[in-house]
């Protein structure tokens, strides 16, 4: 996914859906203080694998929300929209990298078409988390696997769906 469609798309679930999410609503990574004395935090749920180096996040910078993506290769990371490129001057800025890099390690870009196979199927906000909607057989997209669970979006937002329920 390109970084101008994660912003755009971000962004619109960010101001239009829910408003602007402060630090302490989003799930999130405690990385450390920076060089500057202010907390590393990154938005967990905003991790998003851009390309085989390229991962896609939100960092609060004390209570500045910051859009970025991490280069795997070099572990530094550009923010956006000033097309800035950064890197690790902290322990918290490294540990920040190193967290939405090795989070990413084994998450395939590419997103495979599953069948529901045991209606109804729910779909859940995270793995064994409140349902967010039911399915009925039919086809669904999935993601990257995170234990025993795929995460999709045939929901409108993202949700996971258990192995057990769908058929590649």
């Amino acid at each position: 996914m390109k970084f101008n469609t994660f912003f755009a798309a971000l962004t619109t679930t960010l101001t239009v859906g829910i408003g602007a999410i402060a630090p302490a609503q989003a799930d999130s990574f405690y990385a450390g203080t920076a060089s500057n004395g202010q907390p590393v935090r990154v938005d967990t749920d905003s991790i998003n694998r851009a390309s085989s180096r390229s991962v896609n996040f939100i960092y609060y910078l004390g209570e500045e929300r910051i859009f970025a993506q991490a280069n795997c290769d070099t572990r530094g990371w550009t923010t956006f929209p000033e097309n800035k490129t950064q890197y690790p001057q902290s322990v918290a800025t490294q540990s920040m990298v190193n967290f939405v890099c090795d989070k990413t390690r084994n998450i395939s870009t590419t997103a495979r078409t599953a069948r529901v196979i045991d209606p109804p199927s729910n779909v859940r906000a995270t793995p064994n988390g409140k349902i967010i909607c039911s399915l009925g057989r039919t086809q669904i997209t999935v993601f990257e696997a995170t234990g025993s669970w795929y995460r999709t979006n045939v929901c409108g937002t993202k949700g996971y769906i258990h192995k057990s329920q769908i058929q590649f």
